[in-house]
């Protein structure tokens, strides 16, 4: 459980820090695009070449290793590639405020069903636990109070689709079907009221 708390702690700042960018930083969505995708192409890159080349994936073992899962040794990306594709992709599709809110629902959300899953959860939906779900609905639903200029019903739809498609047995990593999902429902709700 330390292991994993360590892991999620990491997940939870990593994954906030895009979102917070891009709120906070008024960086022009064109240049946010252009960063993160850079960001996106080298990381991925790196990504790859760890599994085949032996000094890099020495370097990468000492850096990153306790923080992997053992799908992510066996040379498959890491969630960290998954966080910068999904956040290039959300921030290149959907306007900012709904770009920013999915992505932070992908960091708190995720987290907190991942964390209070495993430790209360007991009701197993798939290899998911129901109370995790609810944990990570809650917390976007909290998430989702700091954003007033959104409608309440675009931006809690946003929340409800988070944590439905993370309970979900998709083999497509959270850190991208969850903005995108999200993000979609979130988008195409808001141009129905509009």
């Amino acid at each position: 459980m330390r292991q994993e708390l360590f892991r999620k702690t990491i997940h939870l700042s990593a994954n906030s820090l895009i979102p917070l960018a891009y709120l906070f930083l008024n960086i022009p969505k064109i240049w946010m695009t252009i960063l993160i995708g850079i960001a996106s192409v080298v990381f991925v890159m790196i990504d790859i070449r760890r599994t085949r080349n032996g000094w890099l994936s020495k370097i990468f073992a000492k850096l990153f290793n306790s923080m992997l899962r053992s799908h992510e040794l066996e040379g498959k990306l890491t969630g960290a590639s998954y966080v910068l594709i999904g956040s290039f992709i959300s921030i290149a599709i959907f306007p900012k405020e709904i770009a920013v809110l999915a992505l932070l629902f992908t960091a708190i959300g995720d987290t907190a069903a991942a964390l209070y899953g495993r430790k209360f959860g007991k009701l197993r939906i798939w290899n998911k636990t129901l109370e995790g779900s609810i944990a990570g609905l809650i917390a976007c639903t909290i998430i989702a109070l700091f954003f007033p200029q959104i409608p309440n019903i675009i931006k809690f739809s946003g929340a409800f689709a988070a944590m439905f498609i993370e309970l979900l047995p998709i083999n497509i990593d959270d850190n991208l079907r969850i903005p995108l999902f999200s993000g979609i429902v979130m988008y195409i709700i808001s141009n129905l009221i509009i």
